[in-house]
């Protein structure tokens, strides 16, 4: 239990510094965030008036504090640029595109990548398994983008299967077939690069823990190969592979925020991008807290996975 309290005083500490490091390059960043609220004609008092009811007066650990204060009941201010819009209102609109996109992309990812991995490892220099290594030493050499082009030239252009622009999104309620077709080529083509770094990474563990004395003893009892290799195989070699898959969520994000321009799906991505380019100061650290916190969760969720997975990490760390 202590081992989990010091690992989520880490995080906390790391949510602090991430947040106030955006906090004071975001102050650094040139133009004045309340002129551009107040319009092109406002005088100096105005400006100023505006200034303190956005909270810009005061030092910078000052401020810092009251955003933090603010942040902690999910008050994020204000949009300077979508007026009438607290940024919340418009992380609310945008967040539950981005999540879908990651989580269709991850279930992808490890859909492909596990069932490949298995029968990779079961047959090592197999067809099957030199032609899944080649697929993923070539995906790892092309980035987001550029698969991202091909993917929607072939299978949006030349086919005609997908949408290669997806601005107007039904919501799963709503219409969830026309939802997943939409979603389908955007997740597939995030999730290919994953595919690779997990196939890559499982195929190996998995012919180690091969080598292991009880999975011989489970071949001599008569087993069949495919029960010892979801039972007896899989599960002491995911160790490395669910840290990948915690430690790939800061890229997945990266990615995801690509992905969305190239396909303009109105997610976090566009919303970043353009709250930067517009100068939406709020907005932009108030989408930078929300992925901090994500990011620092999905690591403390990787070091509780990793004590149930294998107790031995657990009674080693009291």
């Amino acid at each position: 239990m202590l081992i989990f309290v010091q690992r989520l005083g880490r995080l906390v500490f790391v949510f602090f510094v991430v947040t106030f490091v955006t906090f004071f390059l975001l102050d650094q960043a040139p133009g004045d965030p309340a002129e551009r609220f107040a319009g092109l004609n406002a005088t100096p008092e105005v400006i100023e008036g505006i200034r303190a009811e956005l909270g810009l007066n005061g030092s910078l650990i000052e401020r810092y504090l009251r955003w933090l204060g603010n942040a902690v009941r999910f008050d994020f201010g204000d949009s300077i640029v979508t007026r009438g819009f607290s940024s919340w209102d418009l992380i609310r609109e945008s967040l539950p595109k981005t999540l879908e996109l990651m989580v269709f992309a991850e279930i992808m990812a490890i859909g492909i990548a596990v069932p490949l991995a298995l029968a990779s490892a079961r047959r090592p220099g197999s067809f099957i398994d030199k032609a899944s290594s080649s697929t993923a030493f070539g995906l790892l050499a092309l980035p987001a983008f550029v698969l991202g082009i091909y993917m929607s030239f072939i299978f949006g252009v030349k086919l005609g299967w997908f949408p290669t622009i997806v601005d107007n999104l039904p919501g799963l309620n709503d219409d969830p077939l026309d939802n997943l077709r939409q979603m389908f080529l955007p997740s597939l083509t995030l999730a290919l690069n994953l595919v690779a770094v997990y196939l890559r990474l499982l195929r190996s563990d998995l012919i180690e823990t091969l080598q292991e004395d009880y999975v011989m003893l489970a071949q001599a009892r008569g087993l069949s190969e495919r029960r010892i290799m979801w039972r007896h195989v899989l599960r002491p070699s995911s160790l490395n592979f669910t840290t990948a898959v915690g430690l790939n969520i800061a890229g997945l994000i990266g990615g995801a925020f690509i992905i969305e321009v190239l396909f303009a799906i109105n997610g976090m991505g566009r919303l970043v991008i353009q709250s930067v380019i517009l100068e939406d100061f709020n907005v932009v650290a108030a989408v930078v807290a929300i992925l901090t916190v994500a990011y620092v969760m999905m690591n403390f969720l990787v070091d509780v996975l990793y004590s149930i997975l294998d107790p031995r990490i657990r009674h080693a760390a009291r």
